[in-house]
């Protein structure tokens, strides 16, 4: 005890007398020096409270704790946000800090809690742009101007740019999961802006000047969509489409009162009641226009009543309520209206003239057309005869799918010309194995597909409730 005593008087002795306290040196190189090859210095550990309080430490010669005290915490304690763990703290006049950034002034690799959004970030001070790297190499920036970029330096007029190359990248993608939410959603408040813009190829793209939710332009395709829930079997796809387009009629998209409609290559059941059981349809394209009852509807590229398999049926280019009809120019350029004659069965015609030999004639129909032609007992060829010169009349005889024969009246034997048209039913479309494709044969008024039921709108708005804060 008494070796101890003379230790510690020597020490103060050599304190009063020199500025510089050397420890394991006697040429300290600052006011404290510790030299050691296997001792460390141990600082005070205490049991901090709180963040926030300075007791349990106190200042030896009263008053306020002094700035720049540091201990080594040993406890978790205190309420959140001032929660201390184990590790250095200094006291900077109103709270200790962390030294290893957990609580602290720098940002810590495991994490940091107790942070105030409007006055701790991460960032610069300084107009300079703030960088992050991986393998030394430049992978993202914030640019001083606020841009963010990612594998670029980014430009001025870019909030989020995003560079990538090669097989498989993806430069953005969106993932979710929810009835309504959605992967990416765009929205340009502007009335002539464009939400969501899309071009392939090398230079600008496509918008229309009056703005568009989206816009898509290409050197071969603008926009694809692409529905993968399409089986003609599965009743639970019926409704399901490509592509799908509304006008609303009321400026709001979350009710059932849309001035036009259309869908993209689209799946649905057209029957026009349950009594007639199932009418599985598929098509190209499905058109309708109009506010309420008597909407003008319209199928392109139908194939109308299909097996499970999507085959069979019959096949429709265009069908609709409408007329059909073209347009013709008058003498002051103004467009005009020719209706197309319709027919209770789907028929072909053809048109020719003939001259009679000393009172008969038979007439070959075209090769061609008279494979497209189905005619039997039920369904003959239909023959109509306009004479072009004087005789005692004609008839038509021996009439089959090649042709037919003119005779004279009274056995005439006159050389008068006539003009003629046929009408004959449409053969079935089949495959080369005499499978039917599309039913022709044996239609007449039949039943017809209803419109398609409009889809149902959600409105989705921007959530105002809780504003995130950009101090």
């Amino acid at each position: 005890m008494k070796k101890n005593y003379i230790t510690l008087i020597a020490l103060a002795c050599f304190c009063m007398t020199n500025a510089q306290v050397g420890i394991g040196t006697t040429l300290p190189e600052g006011e404290l020096d510790v030299v050691s090859t296997n001792h460390g210095v141990i600082f005070p550990r205490i049991a901090l409270i709180s963040r926030n309080v300075s007791p349990p430490v106190f200042n030896p010669q009263g008053g306020l704790l002094s700035i720049g005290t540091l201990v080594y915490n040993t406890a978790i304690s205190g309420p959140s946000p001032y929660q201390v763990s184990p590790g250095y703290y200094f006291w900077d006049g109103s709270e200790w800090v962390a030294l290893d950034g957990n609580g602290g002034r720098d940002w810590s690799l495991l994490g940091n809690s107790g942070t105030n959004p409007g006055v701790n970030f991460l960032g610069t001070t300084d107009n300079t742009n703030l960088i992050f790297r991986t393998n030394n190499l430049q992978r993202a920036v914030v640019r001083s101007d606020g841009n963010v970029a990612i594998n670029s330096p980014g430009d001025a007029w870019t909030k989020l740019y995003v560079n990538t190359s090669g097989a498989f990248n993806d430069a953005l993608r969106g993932r979710n999961d929810d009835t309504v939410g959605n992967a990416v959603w765009g929205t340009n408040i502007n009335d002539r802006g464009t939400a969501i813009m899309g071009g392939a190829g090398a230079g600008f793209s496509i918008f229309p000047s009056t703005g568009a939710g989206v816009a898509g332009s290409g050197p071969y395709v603008g926009v694809y969509g692409s529905n993968a829930y399409g089986r003609p079997s599965n009743p639970a796809h019926y409704s399901n489409c490509a592509g799908g387009f509304s006008l609303d009629s009321d400026n709001n998209t979350a009710s059932l009162n849309n001035s036009a409609f259309a869908k993209i290559a689209g799946l649905d059941d057209i029957s026009p009641d349950g009594v007639l059981g199932s009418r599985r349809s598929l098509y190209g394209g499905y058109f309708n226009g109009g506010v309420g009852a008597g909407q003008s509807y319209a199928y392109v590229g139908l194939k109308y009543n299909a097996n499970a398999g999507g085959a069979a049926g019959t096949n429709f280019k265009v069908i609709g309520n409408g007329s059909n009809s073209t347009l013709i120019m008058d003498e002051d350029n103004k467009p005009r209206i020719l209706f197309s004659t319709e027919a209770p069965e789907i028929l072909f015609e053809d048109y020719g003239t003939a001259q009679l030999e000393n009172g008969e004639t038979y007439v070959e129909i075209d090769p061609v057309l008279k494979k497209a032609l189905f005619v039997d007992e039920k369904h003959p060829l239909k023959v109509f005869i306009q004479l072009e010169g004087d005789c005692n009349g004609v008839f038509v005889t021996s009439k089959s799918i090649d042709g037919f024969k003119v005779k004279e009246l009274a056995k005439g034997t006159s050389n008068t010309k006539f003009s003629w048209h046929i009408v004959a039913n449409r053969a079935d479309d089949m495959d080369s194995l005499g499978n039917v494709t599309s039913k022709h044969v044996g239609l007449r008024l039949p039943y017809g597909p209803i419109a398609i039921k409009e889809t149902q709108m959600i409105k989705k708005e921007i959530k105002t409730s809780n504003p995130i804060s950009m101090n």
